[in-house]
């Protein structure tokens, strides 16, 4: 008996040593070169001008000439406004909302602040409230068709939203633009990859240039971005500068009597971070280092990439004086300033155009 217990245990170490082996030996990004190279703006990292604390802030909604706004972890109807001066007051807005819709939405909304508007996004419903920032009486409710939305614009019409939807036929998320005056629904046609898993293996980031018109959509697992206009129209493709073209996402599917769930198969291996987008400019959390890039800098500070939306073109990178291995939840930008909302603080990044 105990023989068989030790030839079990050795067994088992000397399967663990293989493992460990064989990914100590494995290529893997990073450790080797990437095929691309960086161009710097900047030849410091840029230092945070503010900070404050992220606890119970959910997400960046918004900003305006002096305030930025933040939504309130599981408070649908608050809206935090502050600026990053020191000792600057903190206000809080609060939108009218029906106690149904508060309750129902729960934990899963996200919610943006613009010149005229407040809209609160309830991706699980799916169901939209927009009202007006001066007269809470001119408010609508958009229903939306069985399937949840990862991710939403209100255009600067104040008209249409943009949204990547589950579509239940087809397994997948897709573009739609839905009309608040009429509940019309545009889906688009051909600008997404459909894989049947739910739209995980191309998860990524949309962004909306609100000078522009344009919608940039960047994935996570490869540096494939496109961008199209407001009715789901592509404009270009292109890709960041890393050298990863196809995703590296496995997808398991685990099957049951009554619907069929996806998850990770493996470690995801993300090419692109979050990304935020403001005045035909593209900012990407760079995730692969460059080959002639410097080590400790790079291992030592948050990376943005650049890119001007209309053509795709790379424009050059900075250093951020956060570290790199602080998780980075969302990145907002409005004119010189870049906010990065992190596990712990938000920071306030002074761009140096």
């Amino acid at each position: 008996m105990r023989k068989s217990i030790y030839t079990l245990l050795s067994l088992l170490v000397a399967a663990f040593l293989i493992i460990a082996v064989l990914v100590w030996i494995a290529p893997a990004p990073n450790k080797q070169a990437n095929g691309f190279n960086r161009y710097y703006l900047h030849p410091l990292p840029l230092p945070a001008i503010g900070t404050i604390p992220a606890t119970n802030i959910l997400d960046i909604v918004g900003a305006d000439d002096s305030l930025f706004y933040f939504s309130i972890v599981q408070q649908p109807s608050g809206v935090i406004a502050t600026s990053f001066h020191p000792g600057a007051q903190t206000d809080t807005l609060n939108i009218p909302l029906q106690a149904s819709f508060s309750n129902a939405v729960s934990a899963y909304f996200f919610t943006q602040v613009n010149n005229r508007h407040i809209t609160v996004f309830g991706y699980n419903l799916p169901v939209i409230y927009n009202t007006s920032r001066t007269d809470s009486s001119l408010h609508t409710f958009t229903n939306l068709s069985a399937g949840g939305f990862s991710q939403g614009y209100l255009l600067r019409d104040g008209k249409h939203f943009i949204l990547r939807k589950l579509n239940i036929s087809e397994k997948d998320q897709l573009f739609i633009r839905a009309n608040t005056e009429n509940d019309s629904i545009l889906t688009e046609n051909g600008l997404s990859e459909l894989h049947r898993d739910g739209g995980m293996s191309t998860d990524g980031t949309l962004t909306y240039d609100r000078q522009t018109g344009l919608l940039t959509y960047i994935h996570f697992y490869s540096n494939r971005f496109f961008t199209f206009d407001s009715s789901l129209q592509r404009i270009s493709n292109s890709h960041t500068i890393d050298t990863f073209t196809v995703s590296r996402f496995e997808v398991a599917a685990n099957k049951d009597e009554n619907k069929q769930v996806y998850t990770n198969a493996g470690p995801d291996q993300m090419v692109n971070g979050f990304s935020c987008a403001d005045n035909n400019k593209l900012y990407v959390q760079a995730k692969l280092k460059a080959d002639n890039e410097d080590e400790k800098l790079f291992n030592e500070h948050c990376v943005i990439d650049v890119y001007e939306i209309s053509s795709g073109k790379y424009l050059g990178s900075y250093y951020l004086d956060i570290p790199a291995h602080t998780k980075v939840n969302q990145l907002f930008v409005q004119g010189d300033k870049l906010v990065v909302h992190c596990a712990d603080n938000i920071y306030a990044i002074q761009l140096a155009h």
